[in-house]
């Protein structure tokens, strides 16, 4: 009997409270497993819109569920990761509408922060910042009105419960990983040096904002594409993009592009944001130091850095990627020398545009390959207002893009020669 049984009891009352959002009674058959779940197959070329997300107390504190409203239904995968706790949900083939950004209802103790975006090309994510730790117990679809429903039952437990779940689903991670077939070389006899654009954020992190609603991962994009196409329209280079549409890359992934097609400089595209400082303006060109040479610096490695936690990855095991097993190389002279002398062309470059300290260093984590030149550029503020409206004008931007193609061009061509293998005379730190 459901009155026997705490539990139970609290099940039911669940369930009715679904009920009353318009869906009919679900859970009916067995447990449904922890993976990826089978759903009719969509149309191809129709992306399935994830449209609401709201919570659903239960009967007690430790029960309630997350109703994701879609157009249709999709497989999806769920996981949790801990420090910081949280939960994410997969879905395939799926996009997310504005609506969706952000939970409906009535807020959850359990229920922290929660961030949707593209994840992938076709896959979206779903990460929900847990204030307790919590179990997906079931998750299944239900339909009513044409409208599909994922429900994602949830139960608070133990931190060791908790801790448990979150090393299998590393593990069945890292095992996936593992089984994924590596790319066939690229065969490539253009002997022109690579330039590498990475325009920051993407997908489900947005990064900073400005002060119209302008968010960073848009404007990086939009200057990052003019780049590329002032480049490729002078030919004295190679360019190849980390992203070239609205997707989230993990920051090793982002290396780790690079250097597969041995790029001759790494350039990567952000655009900060200072909370209660509208003045600071201007851009900043960083490279990778052991020590941030100021505040403002060390304030936007440890920003920038977290970009892998938002998006819902393990942040350590991404850096595991390969990178910290050869961390003893960082100190190579001629890498971090060749660094140096392009982050100050760039600065050169870029003229009038720059901060009051355009040199800057930090320990960001996209820079810190040990064999490939790498610089962050900051193109300015977008708590500035007129950096704000700058970046985001596609006239402005084009402009941005020519200055620094024309130092990004002169560091790479002068440093790629074959009488230039040396750093020259006078420009070692």
């Amino acid at each position: 009997m459901w009155a026997s049984s705490p539990r139970l009891s609290a099940l039911a009352a669940l369930m009715m409270a679904v009920f009353l959002l318009g869906l009919p009674t679900f859970f009916a058959g067995p447990a449904q497993a922890q993976g990826p779940q089978v759903a009719p197959p969509v149309p191809q070329g129709a992306p399935v819109v994830i449209r609401a997300i709201h919570p659903v107390e239960g009967a007690s504190p430790d029960l309630f569920a997350l109703v994701i409203d879609l157009s249709e239904e999709t497989t999806f995968r769920h996981e949790v990761l801990a420090a910081p706790d949280r939960l994410v949900i997969d879905l395939d083939r799926s996009l997310v509408s504005a609506g969706a950004q952000r939970m409906t209802g009535k807020p959850l103790p359990a229920i922290g922060a929660l961030r949707a975006g593209l994840f992938m090309a076709g896959q979206s994510r779903i990460v929900i910042d847990l204030a307790r730790p919590v179990l997906v117990e079931r998750a299944d679809f239900v339909r009513q009105g044409g409208v599909a429903r994922l429900v994602v039952q949830l139960r608070v437990t133990s931190a060791e419960a908790f801790l448990a779940q979150a090393r299998l689903d590393a593990a069945k991670r890292l095992s996936s990983r593992n089984m994924r077939p590596e790319p066939p070389p690229e065969e490539n006899r253009d002997p022109r040096p690579l330039v590498v654009i990475d325009p920051g954020h993407g997908g489900i992190d947005p990064g900073a904002s400005g002060v119209k609603g302008e968010t960073e991962k848009d404007i990086v994009l939009a200057v990052g594409l003019a780049l590329r196409e002032r480049l490729v329209a002078s030919g004295k280079v190679r360019v190849a993009m980390t992203r070239e549409d609205d997707r989230f890359i993990s920051l090793n992934e982002r290396v780790n592009f690079a250097r597969a097609r041995e790029a001759r400089l790494f350039v990567s595209l952000h655009a900060d944001s200072l909370s209660g400082e509208p003045d600071v303006r201007g851009a900043s060109v960083y490279t990778l130091a052991d020590r941030a040479t100021d505040a403002l610096a060390a304030r936007a490695a440890e920003k920038e850095n977290r970009a892998d936690l938002i998006a819902g990855l393990d942040a350590d095991e991404e850096a595991r990627g390969g990178i910290e097993t050869i961390l003893v190389d960082l100190a190579r002279r001629e890498t971090r020398a060749f660094a140096q002398i392009a982050a100050r062309q760039t600065v050169n470059a870029l003229a009038s545009r720059t901060h009051k300290t355009p040199l800057r260093g930090a320990g960001f984590r996209v820079l810190r390959a040990p064999d490939m030149p790498s610089i962050l550029i900051e193109l300015g503020y977008l708590s500035n207002p007129q950096d704000s409206r700058a970046l985001a004008d596609r006239s402005e931007q084009k402009a941005l893009a020519e200055m620094l193609a024309n130092g990004l061009e002169a560091f790479v061509l002068a440093t790629s020669r074959p009488d230039a293998a040396q750093v020259p005379a006078g420009e070692a730190p």
